[in-house]
């Protein structure tokens, strides 16, 4: 593992449904990039706006290039949880703990964050903020 820099680092991300342009079906949209040798502490996300679509069947997952649902797996926007509902940040799936042993390293090249949208339904309404915490190492 790297060696741990003295400082941590936020990257937030917003995710606005209107930058979709209107997709229906399934897509990938870049929200952001971590820089490289980044080492994931900990996520957070925030839904500012509840998200909605037709019947609600669409599906978001967060995460990275190589790992679409590290911050948080395919969940359709009906699910009973209300996960894409406004409501106080939550932790996100990738080293939720804060545990050394759960960290997540990004590697030598930068990735890209990633909104994966799927159920075939345009998503209409909603907007979050992600907020990933990490460092760099040596």
């Amino acid at each position: 593992m790297a060696q741990l820099s003295p400082f941590f680092s936020t990257h937030d991300v917003s995710f606005p449904y209107d930058v979709t342009g209107g997709m229906a079906g399934s897509g990938t949209i870049v929200l952001g990039q971590l820089p490289a040798n980044a080492t994931i502490t900990q996520a957070w996300i925030h839904v500012i706006t509840t998200f909605t679509s037709v019947t609600d069947a669409a599906t978001i997952a967060l995460g990275y290039t190589g790992t679409t649902g590290a911050f948080d797996a395919a969940i359709a926007i009906s699910n009973g949880g209300n996960p894409w509902d406004n409501a106080a940040p939550r932790v996100s799936d990738v080293a939720a703990d804060g545990l050394v042993a759960n960290f997540v390293e990004v590697g030598t090249t930068s990735l890209n964050v990633l909104a994966t949208i799927a159920g075939g339904e345009t998503i209409t309404a909603g907007k979050l903020l992600l907020v990933i915490k990490y460092y760099i190492g040596a």
